[in-house]
């Protein structure tokens, strides 16, 4: 990893085209150049343990519309995910954990985005996500979103 690679992490958004789930203004050619991106080292991708509470849910309500060898799938991209070394895996630290409590007291209710803002805020590190009112949320609260990005600004930073 050079000492330009972008540290960014996931929102389950973009984890679910891993399972065959399609997510609204995520194409396949930004898929492709997100992982290209990855490959030639210039993001680092890591994920929260957490989302998976996310992901398992969304997965199995979708199984009848992703195909009959959902268990399949499931095998073969967990196993991906977890095992590949493409993604780093992180569980929250206390410091983001205290973060995520006071964004919940403050009226976010989305405990997952909770945490994955502060992790990416204890870990100086890009929260890739499309969550539009989560950043509506951190402004009005006086939170600073700048290390928001959804994939097609993350695409334009790596352009430069």
């Amino acid at each position: 990893m050079s000492s330009t690679t972008l540290k960014v992490l996931l929102d389950s958004t973009y984890i679910l085209p891993s399972f065959g789930i399609e997510v609204e203004g995520l194409s396949a050619d930004h898929i492709v150049r997100l992982r290209e991106a990855g490959v030639k080292g210039e993001v680092k991708f890591y994920c929260l343990t957490v989302v998976w509470i996310e992901i398992i849910g969304k997965i199995c309500r979708e199984r009848e519309r992703l195909n009959k060898n959902i268990d399949d799938i499931i095998e073969v991209s967990v196993k991906s995910l977890l095992e590949s070394g493409f993604y780093k895996w992180l569980t929250p630290t206390s410091n983001a954990v205290r973060i995520a409590f006071k964004l919940r007291m403050l009226g976010h209710k989305d405990n997952v985005d909770n945490l994955l803002y502060a992790t990416s805020l204890d870990n100086d590190m890009l929260l890739l996500t499309m969550d539009e009112e989560l950043k509506e949320f951190l402004l009005k609260n006086n939170f600073k979103a700048d290390n928001l990005v959804d994939h097609e600004g993350l695409l334009k930073m790596l352009v430069k």
